[in-house]
């Protein structure tokens, strides 16, 4: 990188943890009253949840791998519980969430997270922020989802429903959301109805369309992609980030390791520098899938003994993944690149 490009992005990262201190996700809170409903466990840093008064340890759970696995019922169970008992206090799932086998297709297999969270939700849902998804985007589509949601996770309540995978290509068709006939208004029915508290939304492939909902709505979180690799390709981190932290939304990264591809090129190695990269930035909680116990493990105490890296040790991770970032951001739109890639 060119000493001037070098130095200007040094300088965007100083400014945006600068950003971070202001809105109090940086730096982080290390302890929590007794009394706190959602934390009752363990030694995990803790942030707010941008403006919904939530307070959620810097590392979550994420309802896809083994949780969203037909025939793997037993361990996602495990994998739930163990989060919650070594003080995980929110879960991401969604209703589009759900693995094809050999003999399942994936339209068969939707709700299997769901309903493997809900196998522990019916008797731990009072210690978790719980979080789902629907990927309709009309009014009647999304009321039917609720209803098998609320289903498949044994509860009566979400604390946070978003609008499943924004894209790019859905920039024009925002205005049919917030029709009468929308999304959004199944989501302001639902929380007036107090069946969820908090309304999202949650995207991959391009920032400029999440900056579009922003600044639209006062939605009150985002879930969004955010790796070391990030700024090689229309970044989030510069390009929707800032605004999000100006809106005071809480902000859950995921697709920290890109589903293991972060590490298949010898540049980034380990767990601890795929997610120290993102907690260093100003969001409340990073999520991850999980194969098993043994990762989940290893990635609270990852979280446990996290200090926030500065701009120069960032900039480092950053470069490390430049070869291989064409691979590494499989999920932005590939059909928007240029040809020559």
């Amino acid at each position: 990188m060119k000493k001037s490009n070098l130095n200007s992005r040094r300088e965007f990262l100083q400014k945006l943890l600068a950003a971070s201190a202001v809105a109090g996700t940086f730096p982080f809170l290390d302890c929590v009253k007794e009394t706190e409903v959602f934390f009752k466990k363990g030694k995990m840093p803790l942030r707010p949840l941008g403006k919904t008064g939530h307070m959620v340890g810097i590392y979550s759970l994420g309802g896809q791998a083994t949780v969203e696995t037909p025939g793997k019922e037993d361990l996602a169970v495990q994998i739930i519980n163990k989060a919650i008992d070594l003080g995980i206090n929110y879960i991401d799932t969604a209703a589009a969430y759900g693995r094809s086998t050999a003999t399942l297709t994936k339209e068969n297999a939707m709700g299997t997270s769901e309903r493997n969270i809900g196998q522990v939700m019916k008797t731990r849902r009072n210690e978790v922020f719980l979080a789902s998804k629907t990927h309709d985007r009309t009014y009647d589509g999304s009321m039917r989802l609720m209803e098998k949601t609320l289903k498949n996770l044994q509860t009566d309540h979400l604390d946070l429903w978003q609008v499943h995978n924004v894209k790019k290509a859905e920039i024009t068709e925002l205005d049919k959301w917030f029709a009468a006939d929308g999304v959004i208004k199944a989501m302001e029915k639902m929380k007036d109805q107090k069946v969820i508290r908090f309304i999202g939304f949650t995207g991959h492939e391009g920032p400029e369309v999440l900056k579009a909902m922003a600044e639209r709505y006062p939605f009150d979180n985002v879930l969004v992609a955010l790796n070391a690799a990030d700024k090689h390709y229309d970044p989030f981190i510069e390009k929707f980030l800032p605004t999000a932290v100006s809106k005071n939304m809480g902000i859950v990264g995921m697709k920290i390791p890109a589903r293991d591809r972060i590490f298949s090129h010898g540049g980034i190695i380990t767990m601890k520098e795929a997610m120290e990269y993102v907690m260093t930035l100003p969001i409340s909680t990073i999520i991850v899938g999980l194969d098993d116990i043994a990762q989940l493990e290893e990635n609270i105490r990852i979280a446990e003994n996290f200090k926030p890296l500065t701009a120069d040790q960032m900039l480092a991770i950053e470069e490390k993944t430049k070869p291989y970032y064409k691979d590494i951001m499989f999920f932005k739109l590939l059909s928007e690149w240029p040809a020559e890639w």
